[in-house]
């Protein structure tokens, strides 16, 4: 890397990114709509509050990018690591002014008057950045001085009056929770997540598959939860593309089969849980369908899945490495998918069902 490295471009557009990702962290619940929008203002100090709690985390994020960014600047540059603080000084001040854009942003429910907003402030922030980086002018600063105090005076002046979208927030709040809930659902059961369904037509081909008879019950049943629910789903779809990634740069085989019987252990632990999916729903007890299918359905779907994605992740190594690592990642991964659904589920099955 030397000083023909775009460090500006790539700077301006990474800190530019993080700085205009500005979320307001108000820790509202679905009840606050009904209990605290009758003393909406009087809650003006607790949204400041919540502006400075978000601008707290974030300016940490925020501090540990530029740490990151910063051999990659003094390198290109040829810069000292002095201009760290000036820095750094400047991100917090424009992650403040974005994060007061943001709340302001909150009291307008138009999409594209959002959309047209973020792209506003990422291209303003990401060239500010890239100014900074490239000692540009002082003029070039003074203009963008002026462009952020002007932008700032017509937000406050064009929702002046208009009154907190609490739906909006508590929405946004939910979802950031449910970030964080699908993040530590990669490594454990989170009871608390909650999901969303959706039909996804365009994988309905894979249930003709299933024969209609009366012990496939259940295996309909698990196939369409799997497909349907956002958090199975999800949690399978970020697995595998996660490890056909890690998989894709490995150029070691036994790294390879380590990477993939890891992602697998990891996809079928974190699937164990839809087998009590419908347990609390009373019309599956309806079925004229004999209980002990439910288990030898769940069991014939996870190994199902299993056995897709080791040849996923086999196909993937054939094509980065050779076609013998590829077949022996492949086999090496269904016959720990055979094992695992053979031995250690059925253990934990019982052990689930006695907790009930």
């Amino acid at each position: 890397m030397d000083e023909s490295f775009p460090i500006g471009l790539v700077m301006g557009i990474l800190l530019g990114l993080f700085l205009t990702m500005s979320p307001i962290y108000t820790l509202l619940k679905e009840a606050d709509k009904v209990y605290l929008l009758p003393i909406e203002m009087k809650m003006a100090s607790y949204f400041r509050k919540s502006i400075l709690f978000s601008f707290v985390i974030q300016a940490y994020l925020l501090l540990m990018l530029l740490a990151i960014c910063m051999p990659m600047y003094v390198q290109a540059s040829g810069n000292g690591f002095q201009s760290f603080l000036y820095i750094l000084i400047v991100l917090f001040i424009l992650k403040v002014w974005n994060l007061y854009l943001q709340w302001d942003m909150l009291k307008i429910q138009d999409q594209r008057t959002a959309i047209f907003d973020w792209l506003i402030r990422f291209v303003l922030n990401s060239c500010f950045i890239y100014f900074i980086i490239e000692r540009a002018n002082p003029w070039i600063f003074g203009l963008f001085i002026i462009l952020y105090l002007a932008l700032f005076v017509f937000y406050h002046r064009t929702v002046k009056g208009k009154t907190l979208k609490w739906d909006v927030l508590i929405d946004k709040e939910q979802k950031r929770l449910n970030a964080f809930y699908r993040f530590a659902n990669l490594f454990t059961d989170v009871p608390k997540l909650k999901g969303q369904v959706k039909r996804r037509k365009w994988l309905d081909w894979i249930f003709q598959f299933i024969s209609y008879e009366q012990k496939n019950t259940y295996t309909f049943l698990f196939a369409r939860t799997l497909i349907r629910s956002s958090e199975f789903f999800g949690l399978y779809m970020r697995l595998s593309i996660i490890g056909a990634i890690l998989l894709y740069f490995s150029n070691q085989m036994y790294l390879s089969i380590g990477i993939s019987i890891l992602f697998l252990f990891l996809t079928a632990f974190q699937l164990i849980p839809m087998v009590n999916y419908h347990e609390l729903k009373i019309w599956q007890y309806l079925y004229p369908v004999d209980r002990t299918f439910k288990e030898k359905s769940f069991l014939t779907i996870l190994t199902v899945s299993i056995f897709i994605q080791s040849i996923f992740f086999g196909v993937v190594v054939l094509f980065s490495q050779s076609w013998l690592n590829g077949l022996i990642v492949c086999l090496a991964g269904i016959l720990f998918s055979v094992i695992f659904t053979k031995s250690y589920v059925p253990v934990r099955l019982r052990k689930m069902s006695r907790s009930l």
